[in-house]
């Protein structure tokens, strides 16, 4: 019985895809792998293929996450790998564990009331936005949660509203000892000159929104 659906997402980084897949293929939990790929056509022997034209960004699997019939949904972004085949059986323990309502992950931030927003990293415990390198989360969450609106920003959103504002979600850093980091090709929003300050904005209007600053 397949376990997890893994949503990935590809973009300008197609040559590390096939490792990405191979690495989730040996994991000792079933998993299916569903790919968005973003301005590309390959299928990189995933087992469903959403082509999108252009570049949609992260957005997409936010989308298709709540389609998703298995248990647990994981997303994983194209520049990290995880190094061993018990990897998923292990994150998926430390879920019922530590965060079983909310987001597994392996790096987060923590956010302030007042600036910076957007404000410090979160290596090991509670963290109320969890970064995209990989996240675990039942697939309940994602059909409860509104789907995001913002175009680089969205992965905010999606945490804010999922922890309702609070450290609810969970960084582990063993699982994060236990990844690796493959080559970023240049491509990613934090090597837009202002990508931080667009968060520390994204934060403060969500805090807005729901009366907190």
């Amino acid at each position: 019985m397949t376990t997890v659906t893994a949503v990935l997402l590809s973009w300008e980084r197609r040559a590390n895809m096939p490792r990405i897949i191979d690495a989730i293929r040996n994991q000792t939990v079933s998993t299916e792998i569903w790919l968005i790929n973003n301005g590309g056509f390959d299928h990189f022997d995933a087992d469903r293929l959403i082509a999108i034209p252009w570049n949609a960004g992260e957005w997409a699997r936010y989308v298709f996450a709540g389609r998703v019939e298995t248990e647990y949904v994981m997303f994983q972004d194209d520049d990290f790998l995880m190094t061993d085949d018990g990897f998923l059986a292990d994150a998926i323990a430390a879920h019922t564990r530590h965060c079983p309502d909310h987001i597994l992950c392996v790096s987060g931030r923590v956010i302030g009331h007042e600036p910076p927003f957007y404000n410090r990293d979160v290596f090991n415990g509670f963290c109320h936005v969890p970064k995209g390198h990989f996240q675990l989360f039942r697939t309940g969450l994602a059909r409860r949660a509104r789907i995001p609106n913002h175009p680089s920003a969205s992965d905010i959103q999606w945490a804010l509203d999922t922890g309702n504002g609070e450290a609810r979600h969970w960084v582990d850093a063993t699982l994060r000892s236990r990844m690796t980091e493959l080559e970023r090709y240049g491509v990613g929003y934090e090597f837009r000159p202002d990508h931080y300050q667009e968060r520390e904005r994204v934060v403060e209007q969500w805090l807005q929104e729901r009366v907190y600053v």
